[in-house]
């Protein structure tokens, strides 16, 4: 069941100290770019020099040395920490396509005895459970709402050395503190640095800190489930008094002519439609499942706000149609539920199991989010969210966001919606639903 979790820097830009190096020396110094990083190649002064900047604030010149790192066998909980980091790019192997009734979870080395064996327990029985599902012709992205959040995770993470650092940071004196798997990656990343990226170090140093605050194990006596319609309810928070007002200054400030109207189709079929972003958007998703906010999440260009996964009320679980549509599922999935939901009141009066109660999460609670967006990334947003072949869950709050935005602002809005409304053609090839025509007719008429 247990592996062992790792995280290992596979990849590394060359010459990365001799870059950065460069850059701070740049602004200051006599030369091209070429000269002075021909200059900066071997140069003893290099690590000295990086010091010394990221001491005075500008952090910005080791943004020029970028790592990819391979995490290995860690909890999904580790990778939902990882992935709300704005300014990385990650590729996560997909719960909606790979089974993961094999593929093990995360056990806390920490545990020992009767609550290893409790721990052990709690996860084999949903492990059982979802292969049950999947068993029974449940779809893999709907049984994984039974996963518990200590199950192992696989991806791909690709940052520059600045943000990196912040992430170690966050780890080590954030809202990592007092998670043990999130130390040891952080210790593991550390070690590796110190070879490859020594000048970075300082930024890692350990601070003198409070102790991490205990986590609230929130649980109820019996579980609540909610219906798939139920979840993902959007509410559109916030916008611009005037869009359109601000639309056409922001496309005349572009240089479209002030005394036309406004060419819509040169302005959304744009390859840099600036413009669009000077509109912001907020709204809140409540009852989001812990999967649906990975869908959300990976969309970089936002402000998104996720409560920590450490809060998350344990007893509000959705039911996925495919599940509720057939008896002899919905009571494998609800009696699953109902005993993950018993072992969490019983943890939450055990001081160390309790400590880990992040880890007997289900895939399928339940939490609210908000976020901002500008409206060239909700147009990115709308495309791949409402096609038909994206989850269901994310698919609906994107249709929901959608009519919402259509009714506030329709003369931009009314044009957004899958590829095939956008542009008049299907991106997926093989993959493709077939039904463009149908979902052409579906958005022009949304609303």
């Amino acid at each position: 069941m247990e592996k062992k979790l790792h995280a290992e820097i596979i990849s590394y830009n060359m010459g990365g100290e001799a870059v950065c190096a460069s850059a701070a020396r740049i602004s200051t110094t006599p030369g091209n770019a070429l000269e002075i990083f021909t200059a900066a190649k071997d140069n003893p002064q290099n690590r000295t020099l990086i010091g010394k900047v990221l001491k005075s604030g500008h952090k910005s010149v080791v943004e020029h040395a970028v790592f990819t790192l391979a995490m290995r066998d860690v909890s999904v909980f580790v990778e939902q920490f990882f992935i709300e980091c704005r300014l990385a790019s990650f590729t996560v192997k997909s719960r909606r396509y790979v089974d993961f009734s094999g593929l093990g979870c995360h056990v806390p080395p920490e545990l020992e005895g009767e609550r290893l064996t409790r721990y052990q327990a709690y996860m084999d029985m949903l492990f059982s459970a979802y292969q049950d599902l999947l068993l029974g012709g449940v779809p893999k992205e709907d049984a994984r709402f039974l996963l518990p959040y200590s199950f192992h995770s696989n991806f791909y993470c690709t940052v520059n050395a600045r943000e990196l650092g912040q992430i170690i940071r966050e780890i080590r004196c954030g809202r990592g503190r007092g998670i043990p798997e999130l130390q040891c990656l952080a210790d593991e990343i550390t070690g590796q640095l110190e070879t490859l990226f020594p000048a970075l170090l300082p930024e890692l140093e350990r601070p003198e800190t409070a102790p991490a605050a205990a986590f609230c194990c929130q649980v109820e006596s019996q579980p609540v489930f909610l219906s798939q319609e139920e979840a993902g309810a959007v509410a559109l928070l916030g916008g611009p008094a005037d869009p359109m007002a601000l639309l056409e200054a922001a496309c005349h400030a572009a240089g479209f002519p002030p005394d036309k109207p406004l060419d819509w189709d040169s302005l959304i079929h744009s390859s840099r439609p600036r413009e669009l972003e000077q509109l912001a958007y907020t709204f809140r998703i409540s009852n989001l499942t812990l999967s649906g906010i990975t869908h959300l999440v990976r969309h970089r260009m936002q402000s998104v706000i996720v409560p920590s996964l450490a809060s998350v009320n344990h007893s509000r679980v959705i039911v996925p149609d495919t599940v509720a549509a057939q008896p002899a599922l919905l009571e494998r999935y609800q009696k699953a539920v109902r005993e993950a939901n018993r072992v969490v009141c019983e943890i939450a009066a055990d001081p160390i199991l309790c400590r880990y109660h992040y880890y007997f999460a289900l895939s399928g609670n339940l939490m609210d989010v908000m976020t901002t967006m500008n409206a060239r990334e909700i147009k990115l947003f709308t495309r791949l969210r409402t096609c038909s072949r994206a989850q269901w869950e994310i698919r609906a709050a994107a249709i929901a966001l959608l009519r919402q935005l259509r009714q506030s602002f329709p003369e931009l809005f009314g044009r957004f919606g899958p590829s095939c409304f956008l542009t008049g053609r299907c991106p997926e090839g093989q993959l493709s639903c077939g039904r463009a025509e149908e979902m052409t007719a579906l958005f022009q008429n949304l609303s």
